[in-house]
């Protein structure tokens, strides 16, 4: 890969630690050094998530908007000793984003609409062409956008919330990263939520230490986020993916970028 523009790029990736692996390994194979500072540690809303499925009949669809969603259902269901595809038997289920898409499928639940648009707006247009649900029941992070509620309640279809998990920030010492970027020895840091990038803020202790090297981030709503917070992002993704933010620094990085001013 020494032809790669991320050859010996050293990108520090900031998601949840059980996400972190399967991204080294993406940077790896396009030539990048993976540095791997977890910014999210996930707290799973065991009641919240039993107390919903108790009631699974009621509803018609569910969806998930993230593959953390998934895991913080299938581990409160783990526990009450029921099998996930069961908890979820009866109801048509969607996935915002390929991500989210697959980790369902890796708990043996095949979601029956994945939007193009890995949005809750993309799900209002599914929802849309594949027919509204009579009842949905929405597992999501403590934080969010309603968009999704506003347009079906618009349309008369009723929507629970279930907050499935909360983001918190991983409290383990972060010394050897604020070493590392003192002395200039991290290229990239990949933000893709505005709560990782608070949390990084916040882990990093120093907004300036924090903002030396290029700052990536996953759409123009998260380089709004994260620039309120004082970082200076350099490159927003051309679309809301992990691949998409390697896309920009490949970009970034090859000779003749005219963001590096070539």
């Amino acid at each position: 890969m020494s032809s790669s523009p991320l050859a010996g790029k050293r990108i520090l990736l900031s998601r949840a630690a059980a996400q972190l692996p399967e991204l080294a390994g993406q940077v790896s194979d396009r030539g990048g050094i993976p540095l791997l500072f977890p910014c999210l540690a996930v707290e799973v809303m065991h009641d919240e998530i039993t107390q919903a499925l108790s009631l699974a009949g009621q509803y018609s669809d569910v969806v998930f908007t993230s593959a953390n969603g998934v895991d913080a259902v299938a581990q409160a269901v783990a526990g009450s000793g029921q099998s996930f595809s069961r908890a979820l038997a009866g109801m048509r289920v969607a996935a915002v984003g390929a991500r989210t898409a697959i980790r369902l499928q890796q708990y043996g639940v095949q979601p029956a609409i994945v939007p193009e648009e890995a949005s809750q707006d993309g799900l209002i247009d599914a929802y849309v062409s594949s027919g509204l649900p009579c009842q949905l029941l929405f597992f999501r992070a403590e934080e969010g956008r309603d968009a999704l509620v506003e347009a079906l309640a618009g349309q008369g279809v009723g929507v629970t919330m279930v907050t499935a998990y909360r983001t918190v920030c991983p409290d383990d010492d972060a010394s050897a990263v604020q070493a590392l970027l003192r002395a200039d020895a991290v290229d990239a840091v990949l933000l893709g939520s505005a709560r990782a990038a608070s949390h990084y803020v916040q882990r990093i202790g120093s907004v300036e230490l924090a903002s030396r090297p290029v700052i990536v981030v996953i759409s123009a709503a998260m380089a709004d986020a994260a620039r309120k917070l004082g970082l200076r992002v350099q490159l927003v993704a051309k679309s809301a993916s992990f691949e998409a933010m390697l896309d920009a620094l490949a970009e970034y990085y090859m000779p003749s970028s005219p963001e590096r001013g070539v």
